[in-house]
C-alpha cells in the first residue's frame, strides 16, 4: 500500500526461500490459527493487491510465480488440518509428516476465519478442495449442538469438539477464542454475497442477541457500551479484554453493508467507550483488561459521596501488549462519520506508542498503562504491530478516496470490492460487491 517496490522485491524474494514442511523446529508444531491469519493470508492478499490496485510493481514473473507456488504449498500444509473424524481443523500439525496434535478440541476462533482464506484460494486457483474443507468445518458453528453449546441466539461456547463438531462449552465473549468467529460471519458475506448469505443470517443473529443479552454500560455514562462475557444464559462477567474492542468496527462495517443505522450507532458507542478508556490512563493507552460497574458502589454507613464515571471502570490488567483492536475500530467509525475525533484519537495512541514502546529495533509491549514511563517493557513484539497497528493508524489519516481497499459506506451507495482479514490484509472480493 505504500509502494516501496524496493521492499516488496526483497519479501517476494525471502517467500520464494520458505520451505513450509520445515519451518517447525522439533517439538514446536505449526498453530494453524496463526499461521493461516498471518503468513496464508498475507500472501493471498500479496497477490491480490500485486495483480490489482499495484499491478505495475514487482513485474518479475518468477517472483510472481513463487508467491503463487508459495502459497499454495502453504494452503496444502494447511489442509493437514483436517484430518480429524468431524472435519473440523486440529489446533496444531506437523508439517512435515503432515499430522494434527491429538488434542481433541479447538477454539471457535480458530475454525471461523479459514472460510475466508480457503474460499479465497480456492477461487485464485479454481480448485474447490479448500474450500470444501473450510464449508464442512464452518457447519458445526452455523448450525450448532447442542443447543448448551448456543447460550443466547447466534453466541455459541469457545470450545469445539475436533471428534464430533459439537460446541463443548457454554461460555464465550467478542474475545479470545470465540472473536475471528464473529468477525468472519461478516466478511465471508461481504466476500462472497451470492454464496455466503446465511453467514449474514448468522451474523445478524449474533449481534442483536449481543445488543440484547451481553451489552452493558458503566455507571453515569449510557452513551459509552461495553461488552460483557457470557457462561450459559444469564450469566454474564462485566470485564473485557482488548481483542474484544474489534467489535465496534465489526458492527459499523455491518450497519454500513446492510444499510442499518442503529448497528452503525451501536458500534460507535463501543468505539467511544475505547476512546474513553484510553483517555483515563496515564501514558494514553488502553490496558489488556477492563471491568467496570453499572450502578453506583455503596458507601459506609454515614459517609456520603458522589460517584463518578472514572471510578466505575477499572483496569484489571494494565499491561499494554500492542494489540490493533481499538485502532481498527476507530478507523471503521472515522469512515462511518468522518469525525475527526476518530483520526486524533488514532493520532495520538501513535504517538503514545512510539513515546512508551520504542525500542531501538522495533516496539516493545509494557507493563502498566497507568504508570509515567508505562511500567517498563516486556521485550515483546508480535508480527501484527506492523501488519494491524501502524497499518490502521496510516489508513485512518489517509484520506484517498481512490484506494479502492478502504471500507466502503453502503448507506451512500458505495460497494466493498475489497475486505479486510484480522491481520489487516485486504482481499479481492469475489461476489457481487455490498
Amino acid at each position: 500500500m505504500l509502494e516501496k517496490e524496493d521492499i516488496v522485491l526483497q519479501i517476494l524474494e525471502f517467500i520464494a526461500t520458505v520451505d513450509w514442511k520445515k519451518v517447525a523446529s522439533p517439538g514446536y508444531p505449526l498453530q494453524v490459527f496463526e499461521i493461516t491469519i498471518r503468513h496464508f493470508a498475507g500472501m493471498i492478499s500479496a497477490w491480490d493487491l500485486l495483480h490489482r490496485p499495484f499491478s505495475a510493481m514487482a513485474q518479475d514473473a518468477t517472483l510472481r510465480q513463487a508467491l503463487y507456488d508459495q502459497m499454495v504449498a502453504l494452503g496444502d500444509v494447511l489442509c493437514c488440518a483436517f484430518d480429524a473424524p468431524s472435519g473440523v481443523p486440529r489446533g496444531f500439525i506437523n508439517p512435515s509428516t503432515c499430522e494434527g496434535n491429538p488434542d481433541s478440541r479447538t477454539s471457535v476462533a480458530a475454525v471461523g476465519p479459514i472460510i475466508l482464506r480457503f474460499a479465497r484460494l480456492s477461487d485464485i486457483t479454481n480448485d474447490e478442495k479448500y474450500v470444501n474443507l473450510a464449508r464442512k468445518a464452518e457447519s458445526y458453528l452455523l448450525w450448532p449442538k447442542p443447543s448448551s453449546g448456543e447460550p443466547y441466539p447466534g453466541l455459541l461456547g469457545s470450545c469445539v469438539s475436533v471428534n464430533n463438531g459439537k460446541i463443548m462449552d457454554s461460555g464465550g465473549s467478542w474475545g479470545a477464542m470465540s472473536d475471528s468467529f464473529y468477525e468472519y460471519l461478516l466478511k465471508a458475506y461481504i466476500y462472497n454475497s451470492d454464496e455466503y448469505g446465511y453467514y449474514l443470517e448468522r451474523w445478524l443473529i449474533a449481534v442483536d442477541s449481543t445488543i440484547a443479552n451481553i451489552s452493558s454500560h458503566p455507571y453515569g455514562r449510557p452513551d459509552l457500551t461495553f461488552l460483557s462475557n457470557w457462561n450459559g444464559p444469564g450469566h454474564v462477567d462485566h470485564r473485557i479484554e482488548s481483542l474484544a474492542w474489534f467489535a465496534g468496527g465489526n458492527f459499523i462495517l455491518g450497519g454500513m453493508v446492510t444499510g442499518n443505522q442503529t448497528l452503525v450507532d451501536y458500534g460507535l458507542s463501543i468505539a467511544d467507550a475505547a476512546g474513553a478508556v484510553y483517555q483515563m490512563t496515564t501514558t494514553g493507552l488502553g490496558g489488556e483488561f477492563v471491568s467496570w460497574t453499572t450502578t453506583c458502589p455503596g458507601f459506609p454507613k454515614g459517609e456520603t459521596g458522589i460517584c463518578v464515571f472514572n471510578n466505575a471502570i477499572q483496569r484489571s490488567d494494565g499491561g499494554f501488549r500492542l494489540r490493533s483492536e481499538v485502532l481498527e475500530t476507530w478507523y471503521h467509525a472515522y469512515h462511518a462519520t468522518k469525525d475527526p475525533k476518530y483520526t486524533e484519537w488514532s493520532w495520538a495512541a501513535f504517538e503514545a506508542i512510539d513515546r512508551y514502546c520504542r525500542t531501538d529495533t522495533g516496539f516493545s509491549a509494557t507493563k502498566d498503562v497507568n504508570a509515567e514511563d508505562g511500567g517498563g517493557k516486556t521485550d515483546t513484539q508480535e508480527s501484527f504491530v506492523l501488519a494491524e497497528v501502524m497499518k490502521y493508524v496510516w489508513l485512518t489519516q489517509l484520506e484517498d478516496k481512490n484506494a479502492p481497499y478502504h471500507v466502503q459506506d453502503g448507506r451512500a451507495g458505495i460497494k466493498n470490492t475489497w475486505v479486510f482479514n484480522t491481520e489487516a490484509h485486504p482481499f479481492l472480493v469475489a461476489g457481487p460487491p455490498v
